[in-house]
């Protein structure tokens, strides 16, 4: 090439005159006009619901959560079996079932795919929240045996109430306990959501061996003003999981 053509070259380069062709401008903006007229006539895409992703959730870790859950409750069982004491044993229990829901929780930090769920359609609050639904209906039903269980190892019949209580302060702090640490999410999570709801066993273990007028009937009101307060603690941090989802963002921090 030479300098006069080099020169002309640059010199239409750097102005933009680059020459076009007028039949391959009519042609693409017809194909333009074309591909805009197909993507109307085509049907939207169905976006899939709430109750829809809750089902996909299910199929992916319905069996974990149900499985770890039910292996938790056989243990708790045993426990109860082998240490009939009272029904005081049940709160020292109850962080079993938050701990058998972390493999689930931290799936995605154990196998460095934290970032994979943050790019999905759906935001990670909303992969949480149908997790604690389904965490949820399982404890619940673990709840439900474990009282069957201790109703029949003590024959405290009208003691139900109290059992109850016994059992859902614990898992309610304990469950609120995960959500924040799950919220913060640093690095090595897990092994701190571990460490804490095996301390809590001891605490309610302890608790019941160094405070025994506590589950007494005349402290049943201390239980029921715990009950309501974490009761409140869970359904606030719950709205701000579903809060979350609703504006797409992820629920815990990208690790």
């Amino acid at each position: 090439m030479r300098d006069r053509e080099l020169k002309t070259f640059l010199r239409r380069s750097l102005r933009q005159e680059a020459c076009v062709d007028p039949s391959r401008l009519e042609e693409t903006v017809w194909r333009c006009i074309k591909s805009l007229r197909e993507q109307k006539t085509q049907e939207e895409e169905l976006r899939l619901g709430f109750w829809g992703y809750l089902s996909e959730v299910f199929r992916f870790d319905g069996i974990p959560i149900l499985g770890l859950q039910a292996v938790s409750l056989l243990l708790v069982c045993l426990f109860l079996w082998s240490f009939a004491d009272g029904p005081e044993n049940l709160p020292g229990c109850m962080p079993l079932f938050v701990l058998a829901f972390l493999p689930v929780v931290f799936r995605g930090q154990y196998y460095g795919m934290s970032e994979m769920e943050a790019a999905t359609r759906t935001s990670g609050a909303q992969m949480m929240l149908a997790r604690l639904i389904l965490a949820g209906g399982a404890d619940l039903l673990c709840i439900t045996g474990l009282l069957g269980v201790s109703a029949s190892l003590h024959g405290l019949g009208k003691g139900l109430g109290r059992m109850l209580l016994y059992c859902v302060v614990p898992y309610l702090t304990c469950m609120v306990a995960l959500l924040r640490m799950t919220r913060w999410n640093k690095r090595g999570g897990i092994w701190g959501s571990i460490a804490v709801l095996l301390g809590f066993c001891v605490f309610w273990g302890s608790l019941a061996k160094a405070v025994p007028w506590l589950y007494e009937t005349s402290a049943a009101g201390i239980w029921v003003v715990a009950a309501v307060l974490f009761s409140l603690f869970f359904a606030r941090e719950i709205c701000y999981i579903a809060k979350m989802g609703k504006e797409g963002k992820l629920y815990g921090t990208i690790v």
